[in-house]
């Protein structure tokens, strides 16, 4: 799977979930099945075993047995949340119709529920792709969110998002209320597992209205 690659409608990147990091690895693993350029040409099922998910995200393969059944558990209760502010609409769905873990092959099964295919499929526009290994050694699911959140806008290399988006992006709204809790518990640490184990070098500030801090900027590019 070293050269699987990731790819999602930018209404999905920017949507509102909140996943493990082994559940986000999961769905990214299933992910990378798809064409996102082509229709599904069989049934919506997708194996995950557990020597491959051992491989690409780099953890014993006993580690990857148990965490691969762990993430499919709760998998099938996790939902997302899409906003339309331009239409003033808002959506729910699951990520999973159906999710299976068969202890005697060590492996998961799942089908991405009907609502969910078309921001993974079909998509000839406005959509995000990059390489999974880019993701395999981040250690938390936000470090993993603000990658995509980034490499969404690489031809740019710039990304200017508000605070209250990022909450709701997250589903974080009632959590890190302060400043100083959010830039120690979710930004610095995913920034820097970002520079340390992706290829994008990233710096960031924050972007005041008088004293309230209001958005975030981040200027990245990709590693030389």
């Amino acid at each position: 799977m070293s050269n699987a690659l990731v790819t999602k409608s930018n209404h999905l990147v920017e949507a509102g979930y909140k996943l493990s990091l082994n559940e986000q690895r999961l769905i990214l693993s299933a992910i990378t099945q798809l064409d996102g350029r082509k229709p599904v040409q069989r049934e919506n099922d997708f194996i995950i075993t557990a020597a491959e998910f051992s491989e690409t995200f780099n953890i014993p393969i006993k580690q990857a047995y148990s965490t691969l059944e762990e993430a499919s558990s709760r998998l099938y209760e996790r939902d997302i949340k899409t906003f339309d502010h331009e239409a003033k609409t808002r959506g729910r769905f699951r990520w999973v119709d159906s999710v299976k873990y068969w202890d005697g092959e060590a492996k998961v099964t799942l089908s991405f529920s009907h609502s969910i295919i078309p921001y993974l499929n079909l998509l000839h526009q406005q959509f995000t792709t990059y390489e999974l290994k880019q993701v395999s050694q981040l250690k938390t699911a936000y470090a993993i969110r603000f990658y995509e959140l980034l490499v969404q806008f690489i031809k740019t290399g710039e990304r200017y998002i508000s605070l209250e988006k990022l909450r709701e992006i997250l589903e974080i709204k009632n959590q890190y209320k302060r400043f100083y809790d959010l830039k120690k518990y979710v930004i610095d640490p995913s920034i820097n597992n970002i520079n340390s184990s992706t290829n994008l070098t990233v710096d960031w500030d924050i972007v005041k209205n008088g004293k309230a801090i209001t958005s975030l900027m981040f200027v990245f590019q990709k590693a030389q």
